[in-house]
């Protein structure tokens, strides 16, 4: 599995443990090391009439290869 396949699944993977957040913008996750993920999740938000962009919820994870599984850790 190549690894912008990895980042993709691991952002849809997430959202089988956790809820996506109503003002859910996209996803974006990151090979840390070995096979941990820092996994941001971006909402949009009104500031003065002026939509803009933040990490709403970022995950600590591991992937699981041998059995396709995503485990939070923080």
């Amino acid at each position: 599995m190549q690894v912008k396949t990895k980042e993709r699944d691991v952002c849809r993977m997430l959202f089988d443990i956790v809820e996506k957040p109503k003002d859910f913008l996209m996803c974006k996750s990151f090979n840390v090391y070995d096979n941990k993920y820092r996994i941001n999740i971006y909402s949009k938000r009104l500031v003065e009439g002026i939509e803009g962009q933040y990490i709403s919820h970022s995950y600590f994870a591991s992937f699981d290869e041998s059995d396709m599984s995503l485990n939070i850790l923080s």
